[in-house]
Order: C-alpha cells, then structure tokens, then sequence
C-alpha cells in the first residue's frame, strides 16, 4: 500500500513536471523530493499503528480462526513418575516464583494441518532456584522460552511470573524478567559500556545508581578490556557475555538465559558458569532458568533439570545427581595425563635407542 501510495505520487509529479527543466529551483520542494518525505511520514504513522496492535495483542481474535484445528490432549502418555509428581505438586501449590502448568502449544494455520510443538509439560521454582531445559532440537526448549517471554502465547495451560499470568498481565510480569536471548540482540556501533547504560535506563534503574551498576556488570562479566570496543567488533564468547550482563543488570528476580555459553571456548564456558551459579545462589533472590545442550553444564548450575524429548514432554525431572542414579548406565572414567619434559623425553628415546 505504502509503496503504491508513493508511485501514484512521483506519477502525478511527473504529469504535473513533464519536463525536468521545469521543476522548482527550491530542493526542498515536493516535486524534488519525489515523494520521500511523504512516504517517511505515511512509514511513521502506519509503523506506529502496528506496532501498538502488537503491544495491546488487537492481533488475538486472529488466532481463534484456526481454534478447531488445535490437537486433543493425549490420554495414554507414558510419563516417568517424577514428571507426574512435579506435575502435581504445581497444580496444588501456586506460589511459585515461575509457575508453568499443563502448558501445551500448537503452531495453526488457517489451512493445512497443525504442528504440536510441546504436548504438556509441568514445572516450578522458587528463588535462589537455577532449572536447567535439557533436550534436542525440536524438542520444544526454544517454544517453552518463547511462551514464557511472551512471544508466543500458549495454546492450553497457564504460565505465571510472579502471581503475574503471562497471557493477562505481561505488562507487569516484564518487569521482573531479565532475558538474554539465544542471538545476541546488540547494536553493533554501540560500544559494550554504552549498552549497559542504554540497558539500565530502559529497566528503569534509578539515574544515581547506573554508574554503580554498569562497572559492576563490567567487572562481573570481564568486559573491562572491551568497554570501549563497538560491539560488532567483539568475538561470540564476549558478545555471549554482554548479552548476560544485559539480562542480569539490576539483580532482576526472574532471568531467562538461552544457551548463555554457545561458541564459548572451555576457559571462557567455566567464567560464564561461575557467574550464572552466582547469580541464581546471590541472597537467594533470583530463579534462573537456562536451556543447553551440554548435560556438564546443566550439572554444574543447576538446581534441579528436565530433559525434554521430541513431542514435547519431560522423560525426566529431578537433581542431575537423582536422574544420573535412575537412568544412567555405565560408567564415565576420566584419564588425565601428565606432560612430559622435553629432557625426559630425550632421555627416554636414548634408552630405546633412537637417539645416540
């Protein structure tokens, strides 16, 4: 519509100027500018427009139109009996700080078939609390992150912040949620301290404290050496970095983490462990949930995990030292080796002969 609206424009100049000698010596004016100014205008308004449908959900009514094709629940599940338990202790207790029940979600279409991303999954947790979402791919860790951001509503099932219901009262419930999302979203000219400080100003952190703020995030995350590099510039462990540092910035309650230490070397993966292990165990005010791949990482942060497989259940829910007695098999032998000196190796292959 947009575009259209502007070639009627140009079109109706061009009758009006048939010959460019005749155009206005005034650049500013509308035969010049060829309609641009007029398209940015329509842009902005149009833009605008959308964008409140968005923040007020005006686009819901659109998604009962494929209501009926939404799969029945599954009766016969074969669930393990951990999972049923969790299951039943957050239908009874509703208290937790991050409450997510009989949570269900089918992607629809007005036409074809629906795609069940996550049957029906159940969990909890309080503060000082790190739950870890284990699975492959597919296996719905990425839609369950989306539904409790938000981003995607659920299709049955309620997801609760806070006593803040996520469907109903988003407004409320963002603010108590630090997320650091599986692609970093940085600005790619802003340097790493100008993120922070844009950061703090749109949580809505008192003024006197962003500078207390911003350095201890600095300094927790070992961004001093890059403070003042644009962040396009940095390596994907530091981007990693300034991507948690923007999601823990001003010790929110609830912090959301999608895979923090993708392409992170083993050195810079064990930083980031230490510090997503303190959060979640600072003063026991923060639940932290993250979703990885890595069963080391889970082991090493968590609280308490579960696995997800494909068709969107938990296989297991518990401690990982609880699930490792239950489903573990065999054994894990760990062999290190010592380096030996460049004198012992000479003297070695003097020995055996090699050397004279």
């Amino acid at each position: 519509i947009l575009w259209s609206s502007t070639k009627t424009v140009i079109l109706s100049i061009r009758v009006q100027y048939p010959d460019a000698h005749q155009l206005p010596e005034d650049n500013w004016a509308l035969a010049n500018m060829g309609g641009d100014a007029l398209i940015l205008i329509l842009h902005f308004f149009v833009n605008t427009a959308i964008l409140f449908a968005i923040e007020k959900d005006l686009f819901s009514c659109f998604r009962n139109l494929s209501a009926q094709q939404i799969p029945p629940k599954a009766e016969n599940l074969t669930m393990d009996d951990d999972v049923l338990r969790e299951e039943e202790r957050v239908r009874i207790n509703k208290t937790d700080v991050i409450r997510v029940c009989d949570f269900r979600k089918a992607y629809t279409t007005v036409v074809g078939k629906p795609f069940l991303a996550v049957e029906r999954i159940s969990f909890g947790l309080d503060y000082g609390e790190c739950f870890a979402l284990l699975g492959v791919n597919g296996a719905g860790k990425s839609t369950t992150f989306k539904s409790l951001t938000a981003d995607t509503n659920p299709t049955e099932g309620e997801i609760s912040v806070a006593c803040h219901n996520i469907t109903t009262d988003f407004e409320e419930a963002r603010k108590l949620i630090g997320y650091c999302p599986q692609k970093d979203a940085i600005f790619l000219l802003m340097t790493v301290e100008e993120h922070l400080w844009f950061y703090a100003r749109i949580k809505g952190i008192p003024t006197e404290m962003h500078h207390d703020i911003v350095e201890k995030a600095i300094l927790e995350l070992n961004l001093s050496d890059h403070r003042t590099k644009p962040a396009g510039t940095l390596s994907g462990g530091n981007k990693r970095k300034l991507s948690v540092a923007m999601a823990t910035l001003g010790n929110p309650p609830i912090i959301l983490l999608d895979e923090p230490s993708a392409g992170m070397d083993p050195e810079a993966r064990r930083f980031m462990w230490t510090v997503v292990e303190r959060i979640s165990q600072r003063d026991k005010k923060s639940a932290v949930i993250l979703t990885t791949h890595s069963m080391e990482e889970a082991e090493a942060l968590s609280t308490k995990m579960g696995i997800m497989v494909r068709g969107g259940i938990f296989k297991c829910f518990g401690s990982s030292q609880h699930i490792k007695n239950k489903f573990g098999t065999g054994y894990e032998v760990e062999i290190k080796i010592r380096k030996p000196t460049y004198a012992e190796i000479e003297h070695a292959a003097t020995q055996q002969g090699f050397v004279e």
